[in-house]
């Protein structure tokens, strides 16, 4: 590719994404997923394939050619088969296919409104699968109403024969389920599950054993915490998984945690630890490992079962795993890790990394695919982790990328805040989202401040929950400290400041305009401004009754005092807001409402709408104008010079 001398939004969008690696059997072999980084207009999801490569290199090769969505790779038991889903037949609902010797994939068996889990029965002989219940689908033209929340679609396990294709249904009573692992006798399947299949019922979500034979369900364990990613230990004596306050699931990082597997006390195997792991890999000779966040670096780990001992982290780098930690796999024999993987100036790629028997280099990592080899990673920006001390003497930490040829400091500083809350930002390249704006804006010459908070993920669990009860207030001052510490070391100059974010980050952009008048500019993507009508709109109340420690429907308590939007008097700061038409998560009318608020008091303020967008912008010329709008939000107003 010719060089050139600014990185563009197109460049970003031409990246693809690499994940959900999956090592067959005989560790011999890597499944995984390559996919677009947008839809096209209207489109249901992003366009992937299934690739696959070996473990000790060779030319990688796509083995799927669906039209639409292939995903979920899982290697039957004895490594001849590929289970995966794909909606080739009907796009935006997924189907069980098998692909067999390499040839046309075939479909094993259809469900009215699709899948959305695959796992193989340790036999072969059996695949689950999590299929919704069509309630609702295929309405009568002119008679398409909905009665809220009382026409329950649950989630429910189906055990499909491979031979037939014939499919019995596991959890017939009203049981949601959201996750599950087969034991390693097959004779039953834990599950994270709960009573109703809201959005918002995961937060009281439970560990289950399902009897394969009956269908019987007893629960293992009810947490006050989310839970997420169960795994069964060889001897099918125990159950692991990870748990932390969470505000979505697939945000899993957390503390681990054992469950005997016929019932009795969960016992914490790292409590107190400084990382939070993300997905956990009990291979064959007892070894249980874990993919993890440290701090703000990726992590392999080895776990002692028993919780006797401490820790051992096998490798940690300045990377990020992709998918936060979900697409990392670990060999049956634990001598190989895959899993997709980016830096800050490197797109993301298939690595394929080693497990070492001994020696100081735990895991030695080759990268196995080149999908994004025609990026220009050139013009790409270096992080580097900034260290400070919040106002109560917490020490926090974060990353600054500085501007590319815009000469000496102090520069224009943009402060963009990660969601979550309980998320990070960490050394990998995004290339969506506010991530996406990261490197956009150093090439136009601005520096950008990433803090990791308290409420952050990778610092352990207690740091993570710090600001549960306390939305605003030290995650906020944690931030405020850090451009303090930019102003002060000479990096930013204070009269060119500004802030953004998504979701969480959205909200605290919001939040932080009406508590300080030092920002120029704030860019408020899928925000928060209203904690009462955010109750009252969102498909996860949990979520707010939970970090708030409140109660919604009373006036005396956290919901008004944290709410941006009863204290638009104060913002001076010229805001604009970017929000999906149909999220359900942060509905739009929280953008309207503050919009219109600050408009009414003369405040600059711009909302754009996104037709069709969920919580996150998908469609191309969508993702295209939000990066691009955002940018030149802040380099308009923060008066930053073109770099030379």
């Amino acid at each position: 590719m010719e060089a050139r001398a600014v990185l563009t939004a197109d460049d970003l969008l031409t990246l693809k994404s690499v994940n959900d690696a999956q090592i067959d059997p005989g560790g011999r072999r890597v499944a995984f997923v390559v996919a677009e980084a947008s839809v096209d207009y209207q489109e249901p999801s992003p366009r992937s394939r299934i690739w696959l490569v070996d473990v000790a290199g060779g030319e990688p090769r796509q083995v799927s050619q669906g039209p639409g969505t292939d995903d979920l790779p899982r290697w039957s038991p004895d490594g001849e088969t590929l289970a995966f889903r794909s909606d080739r037949k009907k796009r935006g609902t997924g189907q069980l296919y098998l692909l067999r010797s390499w040839a046309e994939p075939e479909l094993l068996r259809e469900f009215d409104a699709g899948i959305s889990a695959i796992a193989w029965a340790p036999d072969g002989r059996t695949i689950a699968v999590i299929a919704p219940d069509a309630v609702g689908r295929n309405r009568p033209e002119g008679k398409d109403w909905v009665l809220f929340e009382e026409e329950h679609a649950f989630g429910r396990i189906w055990l499909v024969d491979v031979a037939s294709g014939e499919a019995r249904c596991l959890t017939t009573g009203p049981v949601h389920v959201w996750e599950l692992a087969w034991s390693p006798d097959g004779s039953a399947i834990a599950a994270i599950v709960s009573d109703l299949p809201y959005a918002w019922s995961w937060y009281r979500a439970r560990l289950v054993r399902i009897d394969v034979a009956t269908g019987e369900v007893t629960t293992l364990y009810a947490p006050e915490r989310q839970i997420t990613g169960p795994v069964w230990s060889p001897d099918g004596r125990a159950i692991v998984l990870i748990t932390s306050t969470w505000s979505d699931p697939g945000m899993s990082g957390g503390d681990v945690l054992v469950v005997p597997a016929a019932g009795g006390t969960a016992q914490p195997l790292t409590a107190g630890e400084p990382r939070s792991y993300l997905s956990l890999h009990w291979v064959a000779d007892g070894r249980l490992f874990a993919a993890a966040l440290e701090r703000n670096r990726a992590a392999i780990c080895l776990l002692d079962p028993t919780g006797a001992g401490r820790t051992q982290t096998l490798w940690a780098g300045e990377r990020f795993f992709n998918v936060y930690g979900t697409g990392v796999d670990i060999s049956a024999d634990g001598r190989w890790v895959a899993t997709g993987m980016s830096a800050p100036t490197e797109p993301v790629e298939l690595w394929v990394g080693r497990i070492a028997d001994q020696g100081p280099e735990g895991v030695r990592w080759a990268r196995r695919s080149a999908v994004n080899a025609d990026f220009p990673a050139d013009l790409l920006s270096p992080y580097e982790t900034l260290r400070w001390t919040g106002p109560d003497g917490m020490e926090i930490e974060g990353m600054l990328v500085r501007p590319r040829g815009a000469g000496n400091p102090p520069w224009p500083l943009v402060t963009l805040i990660h969601g979550g809350p309980t998320a990070s930002w960490a050394y990998g390249l995004r290339p969506s989202g506010p991530g996406s704006w990261i490197h956009l804006l150093a090439a136009r010459g601005c520096a950008v401040l990433l803090p990791n908070p308290r409420g952050s993920a990778g610092y352990g669990l207690a740091f993570a929950e710090a600001n549960i009860g306390d939305l605003g207030g030290g995650d906020l001052q944690d931030i405020l400290a850090g451009v303090d510490a930019c102003v002060r070391d000479g990096i930013a100059d204070p009269e060119r400041l500004g802030v953004g974010g998504w979701s969480y980050g959205g909200y605290l952009t919001c939040w932080a305009i009406t508590q300080t008048d030092r920002f120029r500019a704030a860019v408020a993507g899928a925000s928060i401004t209203n904690w009462y009508s955010f109750h009252g709109g969102t498909n996860i109340p949990g979520f707010d009754e939970i970090f708030l420690r409140d109660n919604p429907f009373t006036l005396d308590g956290r919901y008004a005092p944290r709410s941006p939007i009863f204290y638009v008097d104060r913002v001076r700061t010229p805001t604009l807001f970017l929000h999906g038409e149909q999220d359900p998560c942060c509905p739009v009318g929280q953008a309207y409402e503050m919009t219109r608020g600050l408009r009414s008091r003369g405040v600059e303020a711009q909302c754009v709408v996104y037709p069709r967008e969920p919580h996150g912008v998908r469609e191309r010329e969508h993702q295209r104008d939000v990066m691009e709008r955002a940018v030149n939000w802040f380099v308009e107003r923060l008066g930053v010079a073109r770099p030379s």
